[in-house]
């Protein structure tokens, strides 16, 4: 897990999959509630949070223990649940809103493409913790709801939430977040802590940045040296790419250097026939449990045509262990199984056109 204390505010970044997940809320609140002095109701605010059962389930037992819980996040179904997938969200949200009432405000992306744009600076800086998720949207959103911000957060906050190719076209400040996080080492199970490790000190060393530290900046101005060299190994892989299906390109990078998905993704949309993208890597979550992961984008310009959902069945469960992760409609990772069995034959079937 990540940490981090914002504005004397502890927080925790962590995504709620399992009943060791649910343990690690739980403990991490009890325990900063046990340090805490500030008086009143005891408010916990989870944001930029996956809608997931384990969510509900460590929210509803904050709840019991007296907690004031906030829930606020932009991970809603955004009209009818298209699959099981969305019928569980939407479920779920359905009963975050009966438990919490008020307190629960759940969006769409469309509405709101950064969580920072839910809570306003400093609104959550007495609550006892903060649960938010390990990526650069929930940083920048729990560090503004714990008081700590910047001119522009908001609009990097949606840049960094969107598609690789624009999370480096911020300020120059979140640039050095994107392209650090662009260069995190995957996970690798001979090595399970190096990603987390690294992606501790990133988050330390950008927050500290952001409060005026020269000495973070600059460590993190050093990684823009792997991230440009990660980059041209980009190029070189964008150079190869195989057409598999009507709009569908592949790029295997099992195997290769370290390379950045945005210049990649870039590189091959830059194709107006290009309708969904497909790298086939050998690191990754689900890399990890399978050996092989095929990661697909869908460009922006086709995101409301296309939906990935309807390349795996409709009860498939959304984990590493079973092979497949996704959590928006224009984003799909799954296992070299899933894929043979599952996603190539029904890329051949649909009849998708620019």
């Amino acid at each position: 897990m990540i940490t981090l204390t914002i504005n004397d505010v502890p927080t925790l970044f962590i995504k709620a999959f399992t009943g060791a997940d649910v343990s690690t809320i739980l403990e991490f609140v009890r325990r900063a509630a046990n340090l805490s002095d500030r008086g009143g109701e005891p408010q916990v605010l989870f944001i930029d949070t996956p809608i997931t059962r384990a969510t509900v389930e460590a929210v509803e037992k904050l709840a019991e223990e007296g907690y004031q819980v906030i829930f606020r996040d932009h991970h809603g179904i955004d009209g009818e649940p298209a699959n099981d997938r969305e019928g569980q969200v939407v479920a779920s949200t359905e009963k975050l809103r009966r438990l919490l009432g008020d307190d629960c405000l759940i969006t769409v992306r469309r509405l709101h493409p950064a969580c920072s744009t839910l809570v306003s600076a400093g609104e959550f800086a007495s609550a006892v913790a903060i649960i938010a998720d390990p990526d650069a949207d929930g940083l920048t959103a729990a560090m503004k709801a714990a008081g700590v911000t910047y001119p522009g957060l908001d609009e990097d906050a949606a840049l960094l939430d969107g598609e690789p190719q624009f999370q480096v076209t911020g300020t120059p400040l979140s640039q050095l977040l994107a392209k650090g996080m662009a260069v995190l080492p995957s996970y690798d199970p001979a090595r399970p802590k190096d990603r987390l490790q690294a992606q501790q000190k990133l988050f330390e060393d950008w927050f500290k940045a952001v409060s005026g530290n020269e000495a973070a900046r600059q460590r993190l101005a050093e990684q823009v040296v792997a991230y440009d060299a990660a980059a041209d190994v980009s190029r070189r892989l964008a150079a190869t790419a195989t057409t598999i299906a009507p709009g569908v390109v592949l790029v295997d990078a099992v195997d290769s250097a370290v390379f950045d998905p945005g210049t990649l993704n870039a590189l091959l949309e830059n194709d107006p026939a290009c309708l969904v993208s497909v790298v086939r890597k050998s690191l990754g979550p689900i890399a990890a449990h399978h050996g092989t992961q095929y990661s697909l984008t869908v460009p922006k310009a086709h995101q409301q045509a296309i939906n990935l959902h309807d390349l795996i069945p409709a009860h498939a469960m959304s984990s590493p262990e079973a092979g497949i992760i996704s959590n928006v409609s224009f984003l799909l990772h799954v296992s070299e199984d899933v894929w043979k069995a599952e996603v190539l034959p029904r890329l051949a079937k649909l009849s998708w056109t620019p």
